[in-house]
C-alpha cells in the first residue's frame, strides 16, 4: 500500500498586509525607518532561491526574534529547512543564523519576553503593536500555550561569533 504524504497549506498573511509589499520593500531598501520592519531574505526550501519579503524583527534587552504572526506561513517553512538568512536595512546587512524555538520555550516566550519587551518599547510602538497584535493574532496576548502551538518563534544570533557579519554595502 503506498503512503501519501500531506502538508497542509501554509498560513497566508491577509491580503490588506500583503498589498503594499512592493512599496514597503523599495522602501526598506532604501532605509526609510518602518518601525521593527526589515528586510529578511531566507532561501527557499524546495528551490534554494533566495526570497526576500518585509518582516518585523522583535528586539529586547540584546535578544531578537521573528514571530510568525500569521502561523506557520512559508517564510517559517523556509526558515526552518535554512535557518540561515540576512536582513537588510537601506545600506545594513546582517547574517544570521535562525533557531526555533521548542514549544515549552515559545510559550515562556509569549508568556514573559513578549509582554516585557513590548512595555520596553516607546509610547507609539506600544500602541501600534497592541492594536496589531488585537487585530491579527489575539491569542499572543492572552493564551500563551496557544500561541506558542500555532505561531513559531525564531531567535535570531549572529553565525559565528568570532567573525563580524554586519557589514556596510
Amino acid at each position: 500500500m503506498t503512503q501519501i504524504h500531506l502538508q497542509a497549506t501554509p498560513s497566508r498573511a491577509p491580503g490588506l498586509i500583503r498589498m503594499p509589499g512592493p512599496l514597503v520593500n523599495k522602501l526598506l531598501a532604501w532605509g526609510v525607518p518602518m518601525g521593527p520592519n526589515v528586510l529578511v531574505t531566507i532561501r527557499g526550501r524546495v528551490s534554494g532561491e533566495p526570497r526576500t519579503q518585509p518582516l518585523a524583527i522583535f528586539s529586547d534587552e540584546g535578544r531578537r526574534w521573528l514571530i510568525g504572526t500569521f502561523g506557520d506561513t512559508n517564510w517559517c517553512r523556509n526558515l526552518r529547512a535554512n535557518p540561515d538568512l540576512e536582513i537588510h536595512h537601506g545600506r545594513h546587512h546582517e547574517l544570521l543564523h535562525a533557531r526555533e524555538l521548542p514549544r515549552a520555550e515559545a510559550e515562556l516566550f509569549f508568556s514573559h519576553d513578549l509582554p516585557v519587551g513590548i512595555s520596553h518599547l516607546p509610547l507609539y510602538l506600544r500602541l501600534f503593536s497592541r492594536v496589531f497584535l488585537r487585530a491579527t493574532a489575539p491569542i499572543m496576548k492572552t493564551d500563551p500555550v496557544a500561541a506558542a502551538a500555532g505561531h513559531p518563534v525564531f531567535e535570531l544570533t549572529s553565525p559565528d561569533p568570532a567573525s563580524a557579519t554586519s557589514r556596510t554595502a
